[in-house]
């Protein structure tokens, strides 16, 4: 969850926690990490866990950085302060305005027991059909056999 979408949207953080999702920190106002100061790196951080936590009632202890890009010493800050950082090991590319079938066959190609799916919420501008491929997504892996659970679960939490 992004800090400041969280302040905007409230209650659709609200929903999203009381329908059983896991809920990570995913920054305040999502900038590239490498080029932070140690200082504005902790402050997006803290800011966004204290906003998660008045609107949910939750802290989270899940990180993940815009871009996929973050320093070794932004993640030891990181797991010092009890978070874990997490990564995706299949990208959807979902943001870029690709097509419901080219995200779905990108999800069919990388899929295997365990795999962590990047799919964004939000798109600024263009297509986003993230949604539209999502029921297709699920119908299938199920059928192959294959169990959708949260970060915490996969992680055995």
């Amino acid at each position: 969850m992004i800090g400041e979408r969280a302040k905007k949207y409230p209650e659709q953080l609200r929903q999203i926690y009381k329908k059983g999702h896991a809920i990570g920190n995913h920054t305040w106002d999502h900038p590239h990490l490498p080029e932070l100061t140690d200082q504005q790196f902790n402050k997006n951080i803290q800011s966004t866990t204290a906003e998660i936590e008045k609107i949910i009632g939750f802290k989270p202890d899940l990180f993940r950085p815009p871009y996929g890009e973050i320093e070794d010493r932004q993640v030891a800050m990181l797991n010092k302060q009890g978070y874990r950082s997490i990564m995706w090991t299949a990208d959807t590319k979902d943001w870029s305005g690709v097509y419901a079938e080219e995200i779905v066959s990108r999800v069919k190609q990388d899929t295997r027991p365990g795999v962590i799916v990047l799919q964004h919420n939000y798109h600024a501008s263009g297509q986003f059909e993230t949604v539209k491929a999502l029921p297709q997504i699920i119908d299938e892996l199920r059928a192959q056999g294959y169990e959708f659970v949260t970060v915490p679960t996969l992680l055995g939490n």
